[in-house]
């Protein structure tokens, strides 16, 4: 926030010195030399601050829209985003005037928000928390880069815009171990995965028990009935009378 204060001060000062461009040139001739170099110096300090201090709006990105009708800035709420934590898309419209640049307000009902990550995406409805300010919430559950879009009409220009995180736009989503103090949590990503690879090891060791018990019970049948029948008296056959020769036996 602090980032953005800065950055809004700093274009503040230059919107107030073109507006007044008449009067600065003006007061201009009456400086000295060393009050010059103080008005500068203090400038760049501005800037450099604003450009180092830790905060989100510098790590937004601003693009033109409308042949160059509006300016479009575009990030995360909070920066840096972290992982599981929720966040929002962050969109800022301010149309070019004279002198500077005017918020433009009204635009939830024309404009819309996507937010996509390797290839899966999803609708965000814009809410207004500002002049020209709106957000979409969400909550990022993995890692990585993620890219905004926002399209639709600001006034009668048409407007289709995505952006990706990364190094010159606005920040990845990182790993809550970052900030995490004394001890790391899991990461919420690789701990659901260790509970489903569990669940499927206990689902596999669980059938291959019943079909061992199945088997084992099976096994008892067989055996048994095979006791029984070896304990089962054998009958002998009855010897079979001998058939008349028909000769006498003297």
């Amino acid at each position: 926030m602090r980032r953005r204060l800065l950055k809004t001060r700093l274009r503040a000062l230059l919107h107030v010195r073109r507006r007044n461009s008449g009067s600065a040139r003006s007061l201009q001739l009456g400086m000295t030399s060393v009050a010059r170099r103080v008005l500068v110096t203090g400038c760049v300090w501005l800037a450099f601050a604003a450009a180092v201090m830790p905060g989100s709006a510098l790590a937004h990105v601003e693009i033109d829209v409308g042949d160059g009708q509006y300016v479009m800035e575009v990030g995360f709420g909070d920066e840096p985003a972290y992982l599981g934590q929720p966040n929002a898309l962050a969109l800022r419209v301010e149309r070019y005037a004279t002198g500077g640049t005017e918020p433009v307000d009204d635009l939830a009902a024309t404009l819309s928000a996507e937010v996509s990550k390797d290839g899966r995406a999803m609708l965000l409805p814009l809410v207004p928390v500002g002049e020209g300010e709106y957000e979409a919430v969400f909550v990022p559950t993995e890692t990585g880069d993620y890219t905004f879009r926002i399209f639709g009409t600001i006034g009668e220009a048409a407007v289709d815009e995505s952006v990706t995180s990364g190094p010159t736009t606005f920040d990845s989503v990182q790993s809550l171990s970052a900030i995490e103090f004394p001890e790391p949590q899991p990461d919420p990503l690789q701990l659901q995965t260790a509970v489903a690879e569990a669940n499927t090891a206990a689902t596999t060791a669980r059938t291959l028990g019943i079909a061992g018990i199945v088997t084992g019970v099976l096994g008892l049948i067989v055996g048994a009935l095979a006791l029984v029948r070896s304990r089962q008296p054998t009958v002998e056959a009855a010897p079979r009378p001998s058939e008349p020769s028909g000769k006498l036996i003297r």
